[in-house]
């Protein structure tokens, strides 16, 4: 714009009042045109990016709010098709066992699953009331498929989930072959308000479902009617069967809408365009760097929602997503992919003996450790704990899952420099459960890999295992008696046998130790070996430690009545000494037997000890104090060492079988039980053998001066009855 200086250089030295008169109203006209315009264009600008913001920041909300609810219809679809696998497997499954299922599933899995959950039932579909749901549970029953419908419950809307229970290994081809496998149909309810809260008071949130040969059908609505121009978002969501999601809301205007903010622009731009203009520039910089910031932090939170705050790792929802993604990939090219699911061995340990921050740590640099081994296009992610898995896409098994689990378990197996937390190098191993080619979903290949997992636990860990289909059943078998076990103690299922110990020197019976066995009512009796793991993994250990510390006290108590002065021998789990009311439990059991405390010896593994050894001799020494005795069962298995026999306070040290078995045929095993006997009587401690089974056993460990021993060359375990048997013979002779 020309200055009036400029002007009047422009023209006569002298000009006249009516030159310099039209030169005001020339430069008054130029200055409210270009006022004027540039008021418009920054009307209009901020009326355009007002509108913007608000579709932008709808969007977002809207976004977030179909995700939430996707999320928590996700998990209550796939709990009602888990109820219905669990009914097919036992559709004559009790009330009890179906809430104790769901406990142990909501504890370990956290379900967290709204509504009640109802079993089984069956009957005729002409007794079904209504009739559109016989028309849901006919279309369930013909189609497989899950169906839903909303109705009242208790005052409250809630959502029906029906879907068609069949018999058991049935073939479901055809329509007939459903009908005539259909044995009832799993039912379970969610509350609706629960499944669609919403932080937001502005929107309206619709969900709809399109049931098998039905039009979609309004499930519930929540938030307040909207009427008129207001903002739209409308998403399909695939989960077991379509559903739609649609949100509606009004732009988030303040008091003034959008013109009117436009025409104030206007009117003020009108007065002082310039002003004004400089003014809206600063304005709309410094909205949009308050925009990049909400931006920049909704990332951030969005990167947090989905990874692992402590390794930065993708968590379980991204690694599920990403699992679904390669799944789709490989369908389309017809090529495997796999997941490996790795679990570190004994790092419990680490916690307990070193701290929670050492165990960060230790989780940190297992996460680095993991990504140097994986290529760009695989991912790995923590689950929960000390669990990791590995996703391998098609590209990355050119040469099979096995060497890239083998790769794992070796850069696992590498020392772990942690001087600074706990000032030494930790050795540690992991297992692997791989699980390998296609699968229906990531849930599905991610439970495989977990199975044999477990497997690769079970044979002894520092391995990798490929899933196999008939590990599915093993896995199903175990969760069958984990179930069962919770019931065996009420259900009086458990007994006991009493194993006599023997003095090796004088060959007479000095007492009995109680061994724990499971009478199923189906299986029969069911060995320690196999169940004794199953409680230790749940807790029922510990109800059931205290019901053998009672039962033998009441029994040996009974025999020293009747004039045999035994002592009573009781194995206690590692489960059991990490908590103080192992203390009262054994002296409610003296008491309640009055029994002797010097006749009662409990027998910790050198394993159970080492978990928290402070807090171990600590117990120990409340223990002794009561007056009963303590030995270390499977001597020689574990990492004791010297210092800590001391610091523990123990009677007896029993010599694991394994050293037992060679030491008449070994001069390796021979030297090793005589350094065991020797160290023993050098801490002034009883030594006690296990597991002799034949009289060349018997005669070195003679020859050695064992103290004590049991084994099946002296007597096997005895029934109450048998051991009464047992000890009235005892006066007749002693060992040869």
């Amino acid at each position: 714009m020309p200055s009036l200086d400029s002007l009047e250089a422009a023209g006569p030295h002298k000009l006249t009042a009516d030159r310099r008169r039209r030169w005001w109203i020339a430069l008054a006209t130029t200055v409210l045109v270009v006022g004027v315009g540039m008021s418009i264009v920054g009307a209009l600008l901020w009326h355009s990016d007002v509108r913007h913001r608000d579709r932008q920041s709808f969007q977002l909300t809207a976004s977030n709010v179909t995700d939430t609810l996707a999320t928590r219809l996700r998990r209550d679809v796939n709990f009602a098709l888990t109820v219905r696998g669990l009914l097919t497997m036992m559709p004559q499954l009790s009330t009890t066992s179906f809430d104790t299922w769901y406990g142990a599933l909501d504890e370990q899995h956290q379900v967290g699953t709204f509504g009640e959950f109802l079993p089984l039932f069956g009957g005729p579909l002409d007794s079904v009331q209504t009739s559109w749901q016989r028309t849901l549970l006919t279309s369930a029953r013909d189609t497989g498929q899950l169906v839903a419908s909303s109705a009242p419950a208790g005052g409250l809307p809630t959502m029906v989930l029906d879907s068609a229970v069949y018999r058991r290994g049935a073939t479901l081809a055809t329509v007939d072959q459903r009908r005539h496998s259909l044995v009832g149909w799993a039912i379970a309810t969610f509350d609706l308000p629960r499944l669609l809260d919403i932080a937001q008071t502005n929107l309206s949130v619709a969900l709809y479902h399109q049931n098998p040969g039905q039009p979609a059908q309004l499930v519930d609505r929540v938030g307040p009617a909207i009427t008129g121009q207001s903002l739209t978002s409308k998403r399909t969501l695939s989960i077991n069967g379509p559903w739609v999601v649609e949100v509606r809301g009004l732009a988030a205007t303040s008091s003034l809408t959008d013109v009117q903010q436009s025409l104030l622009v206007f009117a003020l731009g009108s007065i002082a365009s310039l002003l004004l203009f400089a003014l809206i520039t600063v304005l709309g910089r410094s909205r949009a760097r308050a925009l990049a910031m909400v931006e920049e932090k909704t990332v951030e939170l969005r990167h947090q929602a989905l990874h692992d705050s402590l390794t930065g790792l993708p968590n379980r929802v991204l690694a599920l997503d990403r699992a679904e993604q390669m799944l789709a990939r490989a369908r389309r090219a017809q090529m495997p992919i796999a997941a490996l699911y790795i679990d570190i061995d004994g790092f419990k340990h680490i916690n307990d003996t070193w701290g929670h921050p050492a165990g960060d740590r230790f989780l940190q640099i297992v996460a680095t450790r993991l990504q140097t081994v994986i290529r760009e296009s695989d991912t790995a992610a923590r689950l929960a704990g000390d669990e990791f898995v590995v996703l391998l896409d098609a590209s990355s098994l050119d040469v099979g899952p096995q060497l890239v689990a083998e790769r794992v378990l070796d850069v696992l197996r590498e020392a772990y420099d942690m001087g600074d937390e706990i000032g030494r190098r930790l050795a540690v191993t992991a297992s692997i459960g791989v699980a390998y080619g296609l699968r229906g979903s990531a849930e599905e290949l991610l439970a495989d890999a977990d199975v044999a997992l477990y497997v690769a636990k079970s044979e002894g860990r520092n391995r990798y295992v490929v899933f196999e289909s008939g590990m599915q059943t093993i896995a199903q078998d175990r969760l069958m008696l984990k179930m069962d076990l919770s019931d065996a103690l009420e259900a009086e299922q458990l007994y006991l046998v009493y194993q006599p110990t023997f003095d090796l020197r004088s060959g007479r019976a000095t007492g009995f130790e109680a061994l724990l066995r499971w009478r199923h009512p189906e299986r029969g009796v069911i060995g320690p070996d196999v169940f004794i793991p199953i409680a230790e993994e749940t807790g029922a250990i510990v109800p059931i430690g205290r019901w053998v510390l009672a039962e033998a006290c009441k029994q040996v108590a009974r025999w020293r009545s009747q004039g045999h002065e035994l002592g009573i021998s009781v194995n206690v789990s590692g489960r059991q000494l990490d908590d103080d009311s192992l203390i009262l439990d054994v002296h409610d059991a003296l008491a309640d037997s009055e029994l002797d405390a010097g006749a009662l010896t409990l027998e910790i593994t050198e394993t159970a000890l080492m978990h928290d050894t402070d807090a171990s001799a600590r117990r120990l020494g409340a223990l002794k104090y009561l007056g009963v005795r303590i030995a270390i069962d499977d001597f020689g298995t574990g990492y004791s060492s010297l210092a800590y026999l001391r610091q523990f306070s123990v009677d007896a040290l029993k010599i694991d079988r394994s050293f037992i078995a060679g030491v008449a045929a070994s001069d390796e095993s021979a030297a090793l039980i005589h350094t065991l006997v020797r160290l023993g009587k050098t801490l002034n401690l009883e030594t006690f053998a296990e597991g002799i089974e034949d009289p060349e056993q018997l005669h070195a460990l003679r020859l050695q001066e064992c103290d004590m021993g049991q084994g099946f060359l002296l007597a096997r375990p005895l029934d109450v009855e048998a051991a009464d048997a047992f000890l009235d013979a005892q006066g007749t002779g002693a060992l040869a």
